[in-house]
């Protein structure tokens, strides 16, 4: 067991973002002290067993600037580890904005792409990586689980979602827009489901996409409802 709460001491140190406390909790909630942060902004909740030993036990998605609810931590899930048993409790850390530092950029071209990158200091991973995982689900579009599975294999927790409007800065685990760039979708072309650098995906349903069967601003409209 103490072998596997050090190996979650190191991300924690190093993606602390905005951090708060619990006050009181219930069986899927917890009073937090307040935070000046938007509804959705997701984080983890870590417990310190003593002075040398701490472990995520919760994901957190704040639903007010006060109040947190808490979901199932798996990003770490491995058959081989223990599971942690503890229950969130009051005392136990807040950190939300939990890897906001890496996002993911979902554009309809190359030039959108290249316009919202230039805006964002955070590490991005290539859609080509997110692209290939659709491929292997057999997925033309990406559902929000397919989201919520990429991030967690992945180690990242933002998405950038451009539209006509402008570009949605959205939390891939509760899935709620936490901020925005004034970023328009530009450009003639509309690559589906999403700019990458792939021609063709050999076996997969990607070779038979059709325009005519998604439009890409009315599909990413739809799903952040």
């Amino acid at each position: 067991m103490k072998r596997f709460l050090l190996l979650l001491i190191v991300p924690i140190a190093l993606m602390a973002a905005t951090t708060s406390t619990i006050v009181s909790t219930n069986a899927t909630s917890a009073k937090i002290r307040s935070v000046d942060l938007p509804a959705g902004t997701s984080g983890i909740v870590v417990h310190d067993y003593d002075g040398t030993h701490r472990s995520i036990v919760a994901r957190a998605i704040l639903v007010a600037p006060d109040t947190i609810r808490f979901e199932v931590f798996d990003a770490l899930a491995q058959d081989a580890l223990p599971k942690p048993l503890t229950k969130p409790k009051a005392g136990d850390k807040v950190i939300l904005s939990y890897l906001y530092d890496r996002a993911l950029i979902i554009a309809p071209n190359l030039q959108t792409y290249q316009e919202i990158a230039a805006q964002t200091h955070d590490k991005l991973l290539h859609p080509d990586l997110f692209v290939a995982e659709l491929a292997k689900r057999g997925h033309k579009m990406p559902q929000r689980e397919d989201f919520k599975d990429f991030c967690n294999r992945y180690a990242l927790a933002k998405l950038y979602i451009a539209r006509k409007s402008g570009t949605d800065v959205v939390d891939c685990y509760s899935f709620k827009k936490v901020g925005s760039l004034d970023v328009r979708a530009s450009g003639k072309e509309t690559k589906l489901p999403f700019y990458n650098r792939f021609r063709r995906i050999p076996g997969s349903l990607f070779d038979f996409f059709s325009n005519d069967e998604y439009n890409y601003f009315d599909y990413y409209k739809k799903l952040e409802r």
